[in-house]
Order: structure tokens, then C-alpha cells, then sequence
């Protein structure tokens, strides 16, 4: 079996990529809670140039899998960056909520 893999690996291969990207954009999520909590609006600040280091360090962790494992490489990345994003999503949008609501009280 080649790099490319079976049309199934590749997509368990994508869907394990997708729950790490997943974990990490919830660790920024909760890192980014913290420091809000903690410092206000600076904690934005503070938390971005961390969350985009976060991010930025799993994707190229997924690069290195997949070019030193049979590991289909495509499948690592599309997955680690779809679920780095559409997490990141999820999660903005918990806080935000939650932002609003502590905003009406």
C-alpha cells in the first residue's frame, strides 16, 4: 500500500486529524476563556498570538505524520485544518453567547 491509501483509510485518516484539530481549538478555547476571565479585554490580546502558535504547531505536526508514516498526507491536513476551523467556530460562538448573556445581567 502506497502513501495514497484506501478511500476509507484516507477518511478515518481525515477523521482523526479533524477530532486533534478539534482538541486543540477546544485547549485554545479554554485558554483564551481563562485569560479573559482573568485580564478582561486584554486577554484577547494575549491569547491570540498562543492560539494561532497552537494551531500553526498541530498543522505541522500533521505534515511531519504524514510525510514520515504511510499516512495519506492530504487526508491529515484538509482534516487538522476543518477541524481546527469549524470548531473554532463552534467555540466563538459559546463564548460570544456567553459574553452576551453575562452582558444583560
Amino acid at each position: 500500500m502506497g502513501k495514497e491509501g484506501s478511500p476509507a483509510e484516507s477518511i478515518l485518516t481525515a477523521l482523526a486529524a479533524f477530532a486533534g484539530g478539534a482538541l486543540v481549538s477546544w485547549v485554545n478555547f479554554l485558554l483564551l476563556r481563562a485569560l479573559m476571565k482573568a485580564k478582561g479585554e486584554t486577554g484577547i490580546g494575549l491569547a491570540s498570538p498562543l492560539r494561532m502558535l497552537m494551531s500553526a504547531a498541530y498543522l505541522l505536526i500533521l505534515y511531519y505524520v504524514g510525510k514520515h508514516t504511510e499516512l495519506n498526507l492530504t487526508a491529515l491536513l484538509v482534516g487538522g485544518a476543518l477541524g481546527l476551523t469549524v470548531t473554532l467556530l463552534l467555540f466563538t460562538i459559546l463564548l460570544t453567547g456567553k459574553m452576551n448573556g453575562q452582558g444583560k445581567e
